[in-house]
């Protein structure tokens, strides 16, 4: 129906535009909504967000298998909401964008809570107690779809253990998801998939909230099915061959973000391949390189370019997969970021491009030199001394070119007591070099994922130790045993535990 502006004596106002009304279609928009792409896993992150808006300290998640017809359920001991607060925060854009939020408050568009839940089922019931006090109300896909934008009020509450605890506290929340249809990704899975997709889901929480499970945020327990989630810490902070590039602070639209890079230890430098895999995080090494965006040190991006770099943007390639770098945002750059309703994406302003550009250009040289590491010595924060290089690395006319260290001590060594002169050995050398076949290398390593160290086992030791107590006659005799020691292992990769056991051995009963 066409509506024409009007006075209050029923007069037509002239200036007023001529309107039609328009409200969507409850039916159609509530299925986009649900469309809008949530995994299980972003949708319950999501869920956790408002947890920890309203300041819990302890959030638990139940997902049961019922025979390929799951059930979520959220509980959180937070402040919990009174019945007017739950009906604004069931209403789609209850709180929008535009709202001024204060640092525990993750929420974005006002949507997270709705979206989220019906993304994965096609009912969701919200069940909170504050000061005592229950509320209740519930979406429901079809009855939206009938009755247009309304929530019911379940009679009698849901039936879950989580909402029998809730009755017994004084505050906190439960949101419940049951219906759930193909959308969720959970629908209809084997019980052993189910199971292994849970497992997927509790390694996502666990890098994406670690900074409140075990950081610098403030502190929170999450739990899933009964088991606690733990952080997974993308930069290896403790390992002492991570290292920590200087941090910049760059100013934008009146706020303050911090950059802080960070470049991760050669493969050889992990102490097992359990552990290599585990710092490479979900998805892998090659898919966690990069960027990684935190909102109030929530973790938005895990791992991407955010479509920098130089001449052409930077793609995720073998060379960088050990650059790592922190974003800290505040809410208050939501808007320039262009974070998006499921909070998984973030795009930087043109403002700061060069200077980010700039920060992660240094980061990824850094991790390509660690990422070359094979033959180059390790250079290792609080080491009591480095290797020195085997191979060297030069920029010629003809590209880069790699020579061995004529002045490496096992090449020095070598070389004053070569028989029948230098000449020999050093043709020995450059033919070495010169047919070193680094494309098959590259492509190699390439499409294994990086370059795995073999495990020694005892003939690789026993013929090893025996090749290299025979190059160590070659030192001078006023090396000591544990110079001798040095010169021989710190460049080779791997764990040489049994390796130098034997050699000392070895080397120490000709002394």
């Amino acid at each position: 129906m066409v509506q024409q502006g009007s006075t209050d004596n029923g007069q037509r106002d002239a200036m007023a535009p001529l309107t039609v009304e328009i409200t969507p279609s409850a039916s159609a928009l509530v299925d986009s909504l649900r469309g809008l792409g949530y995994a299980p896993e972003t949708a319950l992150a999501d869920l956790v967000d408002n947890s920890i808006s309203a300041e819990a300290k302890r959030i638990e998640l139940d997902l049961q298998w019922n025979d390929g017809n799951p059930v979520a359920a959220v509980f959180d001991d937070g402040h919990g909401m009174d019945y007017q607060t739950l009906v604004a925060a069931m209403r789609l854009g209850g709180t929008g964008p535009s709202t001024e939020r204060g640092a525990s408050d993750l929420g974005r568009f006002g949507l997270g809570l709705k979206t989220a839940s019906l993304s994965q089922g096609r009912r969701v019931a919200v069940v909170t107690r504050r000061e005592g006090v229950t509320s209740v109300l519930s979406l429901d896909v079809d009855v939206v779809a009938k009755l247009g934008w309304v929530a019911e009020i379940p009679d009698p509450l849901p039936d879950h253990p989580f909402v029998q605890r809730l009755l017994a506290a004084d505050q906190g929340t439960v949101v419940m998801i049951n219906r759930m249809d193909a959308l969720s990704g959970l629908m209809g899975l084997q019980k052993e998939a189910f199971f292994l997709r849970l497992e997927e889901i509790r390694a996502h929480l666990g890098m994406v909230f670690h900074r409140f499970i075990s950081g610098d945020a403030p502190r929170l327990s999450i739990s899933l099915h009964g088991r606690p989630v733990r952080a997974w810490d993308p930069f290896q902070i403790a390992h002492p061959a991570t290292r920590e590039m200087p941090s910049e602070r760059l100013r934008h639209a009146g706020a303050t973000l911090t950059v802080k890079p960070y470049v991760l230890p050669h493969r050889d430098r992990f102490a097992n391949d359990a552990e290599y895999e585990a710092a490479g995080g979900p998805g892998g090494w090659g898919a966690r390189q990069g960027f990684y965006v935190y909102r109030e040190k929530r973790l938005l991006v895990a791992g991407s370019w955010l479509g920098l770099g130089g001449v052409r943007t930077w793609t995720r390639d073998e060379a960088s997969r050990l650059a790592r770098i922190v974003v800290d945002l505040t809410t208050g750059l939501d808007r320039d970021w262009r974070i998006d309703v499921r909070k998984s994406q973030a795009r930087p302003p043109g403002a700061l491009r060069a200077r980010l550009t700039a920060i992660a250009g240094r980061c990824r040289e850094e991790a390509r030199e660690v990422f070359a590491f094979r033959g180059q010595g390790p250079r290792v924060r609080g080491a009591p001394h480095t290797a020195p290089a085997v191979w060297l690395a030069t920029q010629g006319p003809r590209g880069m070119q790699y020579r061995i260290n004529r002045e490496h001590p096992v090449i020095v060594a070598c070389r004053e007591t070569a028989a029948g002169g230098l000449r020999p050995l050093n043709a020995v050398l450059s033919i070495i070099e010169r047919s070193v076949p680094v494309e098959r290398i590259w492509l190699d390593v390439s499409e294994s994922e990086g370059a795995e160290v073999a495990t020694l086992d005892e003939e690789d030791v026993a013929q090893l130790s025996d090749q290299l107590v025979q190059l160590s006659h070659a030192f001078p005799a006023n090396m000591t045993l544990e110079q001798r020691m040095d010169a021989l292992l710190l460049n080779l990769p791997g764990d040489l535990t049994r390796l130098r056991a034997e050699l000392l051995r070895k080397i120490g009963g000709q002394t």
